[in-house]
C-alpha cells in the first residue's frame, strides 16, 4: 500500500462516527501498520525518511485524537514560583524525536520536567499530557539521546527514571540530571538545584563515577594506559573541567585498549 493509500485510509478513519472504541482500535493498529513497530536502520535513510513524513501527516490529521496524546494532564496542584525552572534546557516545548510504543514520531512537542522525572507533551488542544514512561523506547530532545532506564538485575543498577546516553559500545555511559526544589537563605525565595550523576555500564556492573579516579578504577586493567592517555590531551583535560566530554573520550579510548 502507498503512502497516499495510507493517508486516505486515515481520513476515513476520522469520518466514523458510530463506534469511538472500534476507531481508536483501529487507529493504534494503523501507526503499527504504518511504522512497523518503529524499527529504523541508519543505512535507510530513505525509508526513514518516508516513514516520519508519513507520520507528520498522520498527527496532522488525528490532531488531538493521536494515541500519543492518552494520558494524565501534568499536575499543577503543588505549583510553586520559583527562580528558575526544573526542565531540560528550556521550559518551553521543543520539537523532538520520540518512539512511543514502538511508534515513531518525528515531530513531537516535548519537555523533560527534572524534578518530577516526567516526560511531557503538548496537544493540539494544549494539553499537558505525562507520558507512560514504560511506553518511552527513547527520545531525541535538545541534542540529546534519552531513553528511561528500569531497574533490572545488574550490580549498582541506578534507580528508574530518565537517562541521558552519553556512550553506547562495549560500555555505555548514562547522565542523570536531578532538580530539587530548595529555599534561599537571603530572600526566602524558591529555587530549583540542579545534580548530575554519572553511570558506567562494563561487564554487567553498574558503576557510580564521581570523579576522575572512581572512573580510572571502573576502567581496569588499563589505568596506566589510560592515565598517560589523559595527560596528553594537556592540564586542562580533567573530570571537574567537562565531566561529559571527559567520560566520552576516556571511555573511547579504553575500548581501544580493550580491542572492542
Amino acid at each position: 500500500m502507498e503512502n497516499c493509500g495510507y493517508e486516505i485510509f486515515i481520513f476515513y478513519l476520522y469520518t466514523v462516527k458510530n463506534n469511538e472504541k472500534i476507531k481508536n482500535m483501529i487507529k493504534i493498529y494503523i501507526l503499527l501498520l504504518l511504522f512497523g513497530g518503529g524499527c529504523l536502520f541508519a543505512q535507510d535513510v530513505g525509508r526513514q525518511q518516508s516513514i516520519d513524513s508519513a507520520a507528520v501527516r498522520y498527527l496532522q490529521r488525528a490532531g488531538g485524537q493521536s494515541v500519543l496524546y492518552y494520558g494524565n494532564e501534568q499536575d499543577w496542584t503543588t505549583r510553586t514560583r520559583t527562580t528558575n525552572h526544573q526542565y531540560l534546557n528550556d521550559m518551553l516545548y521543543a520539537k523532538a524525536r520520540l518512539s512511543y510504543h514502538k511508534v515513531i514520531y518525528p515531530e513531537a512537542l516535548l519537555r523533560l520536567d527534572l524534578s518530577r522525572n516526567e516526560l511531557i507533551t503538548l496537544s493540539p488542544e494544549f494539553r499537558h499530557t505525562v507520558l507512560s514512561p514504560e511506553n518511552v523506547d527513547f527520545v531525541e530532545l535538545h541534542g540529546k539521546h534519552i531513553i528511561y532506564l528500569h531497574r533490572d538485575s545488574l550490580p549498582g543498577c541506578p534507580s528508574p527514571g530518565y537517562y541521558i546516553i552519553l556512550h553506547s559500545g562495549s560500555c555505555r555511559v548514562l547522565e542523570k540530571i536531578t532538580a530539587t526544589l530548595q529555599i534561599s537563605d537571603n530572600d526566602k525565595s524558591y529555587y530549583y538545584a540542579f545534580t548530575t550523576r554519572y553511570y558506567l555500564c562494563k561487564d554487567g556492573v553498574y558503576y557510580n563515577i564521581r570523579n576522575q579516579s572512581g572512573l580510572l578504577k571502573a576502567l581496569s586493567p588499563y589505568k596506566k594506559e589510560l592515565k598517560r592517555f589523559i595527560s596528553s590531551h594537556g592540564w586542562q583535560f580533567r573530570f571537574r573541567n567537562d565531566a561529559e566530554r571527559f567520560i566520552f573520550l576516556t571511555v573511547s579510548e579504553y575500548e581501544k585498549l580493550s580491542g572492542w
